[in-house]
């Protein structure tokens, strides 16, 4: 359940990741990422027996990419938690109500960067903040950048990337089955960023 979030903030995370990776000079420029081009995953569990899967629709953010200044770049993700979606509807029920994600009245779900650090030739690290269900806490995400393309024209593909973070589900209070299911969600996000 929590995992979802994670892989929403994972989103945000790796549009971040592409805003610092490549050589060529640039001036700063604002990107697009959102569920339409890209997924948020998360996984919940230790054992294959109790691993739950899923994943949010509804995100879209921005990626603010500095090629002179790394980190100066940004990336910021809103996330409609009402769109978490698992492969069995009484879960995905479950993740809305005031256990997890408490959608009524916690409708979204955001992740702003704090810091991005450029760890390799294609990767970066991506530090930021996550808020959810009111509650903020910290998250680090480990971004790769594939076939930047620093030229493209308006609308299509500048970009695509993977990132992968942890939070811990006990943090934003969802406490519920942690005993049985486990408190550590693992995000994977996989998008495109565009102009």
């Amino acid at each position: 359940m929590l995992t979802r979030l994670g892989r929403r903030t994972f989103v945000v995370a790796g549009a971040a990741s592409i805003v610092t990776t490549g050589r060529a000079t640039q001036a700063a420029e604002l990107l697009k990422i959102s569920g339409n081009r890209g997924t948020i995953d998360f996984a919940i569990g230790d054992s294959r027996v109790f691993r739950t899967t899923g994943e949010f629709k509804d995100w879209r953010g921005t990626v603010h990419v500095d090629d002179d200044n790394v980190p100066r770049s940004t990336v910021e993700v809103i996330v409609r938690t009402g769109s978490v979606q698992m492969l069995d509807s009484q879960q995905t029920a479950m993740l809305k109500d005031s256990d997890f994600f408490h959608v009524e009245k916690f409708p979204e779900m955001t992740f702003r960067s704090t810091h991005v650090e450029r760890t390799g030739e294609s990767t970066l690290r991506v530090d930021g903040d996550v808020t959810l269900r009111g509650i903020t806490r910290p998250m680090k995400l480990d971004v790769s950048v594939t076939d930047r393309r620093p030229n493209a024209a308006p609308g299509t593909r500048y970009a695509g990337f993977r990132a992968k973070g942890t939070i811990k589900r006990s943090e934003f209070g969802m406490t519920k089955y942690v005993d049985v299911v486990g408190d550590t969600v693992e995000i994977s996000i996989a998008a495109d960023a565009w102009r």
